[in-house]
């Protein structure tokens, strides 16, 4: 009975937003991030310029336990702590990016909807209300660590819708999807996706079907030539009981 409760939180959410999305960004973040624009276009545009000329390789993985309702929702529905998860990039000067498909209310009501988008790592850190984690990879193939390939595609998947179909979500925690949906991805779709485009994950399970918690290191995922280190603790969470409708 609890769960049919925090499913239909999450639907309700869900359709109040008429958006999904994982993470509210403290507004202090929208007034100080320069590559929030004041319109989707624009958006867009800043955020492809933030990473123009940069050699991207992969890090690791970013995992979120965020501290809105909707955050708190899927945590239930998945049973688990994380809530979202993303990837951690690097350029050819060692600075780091956080990739991932997320939004917040303040860019929806700025016309920007949620979205595959990048902003750098140390910006999401300080300005998350919620509590971060990461792993490293090490990489026993690291010849597809490729920025040749890597870079155009994060180019190229900036402004990617994010799914709007929260039932998508809910058939993902049973494995359920059996349809990809490649013009709108969940967070954790989003970096399944990544992995699979660079064959550092078994395409075995369709994206659709991962979830925050299957990056977690509690959880088994069937890379290819890379391994995930130990979790640790990047930020620890502030609580909150508000989400912006």
């Amino acid at each position: 009975m609890k769960l049919f409760y925090t499913l239909a939180l999450l639907i309700n959410i869900s359709y109040a937003q008429e958006t999904i999305q994982v993470d509210i960004v403290p507004q202090q973040r929208l007034a100080g991030d320069p590559y929030l624009g004041g319109a989707q276009e624009d958006f867009v545009e800043k955020q492809k310029a933030l990473i123009e000329d940069k050699q991207l390789s992969l890090w690791g993985v970013g995992l979120f336990s965020g501290t809105d309702l909707f955050s708190k929702a899927i945590k239930a529905v998945t049973m688990s702590k994380t809530s979202h998860v993303g990837l951690i990039l690097t350029d050819q000067d060692g600075i780091k990016y956080s990739y991932e498909s997320t939004g917040s209310a303040g860019d929806v009501l700025r016309g920007i909807p949620p979205q595959v988008q990048i902003h750098l790592w140390d910006d999401v850190v300080l300005n998350y209300s919620g509590g971060i984690d990461q792993r490293e990879f090490t990489f026993t193939e690291p010849e597809r660590n490729d920025p040749s390939v890597i870079s155009p595609y994060v180019f190229n998947r900036i402004g990617m819708p994010y799914e709007k179909n929260i039932f998508d979500l809910v058939s993902a925690v049973t494995r359920g999807n059996t349809e990809g949906t490649p013009d709108s991805v969940f967070c954790s779709e989003e970096t399944a996706r990544f992995l699979m485009n660079l064959n550092y994950l078994s395409p075995d399970r369709i994206a659709d079907n991962y979830l925050p918690r299957d990056f977690t290191s509690k959880e088994y995922v069937p890379l290819v030539g890379c391994l995930l280190g130990k979790q640790t603790t990047v930020k620890k969470g502030k609580s909150s009981c508000c989400v912006i409708m």
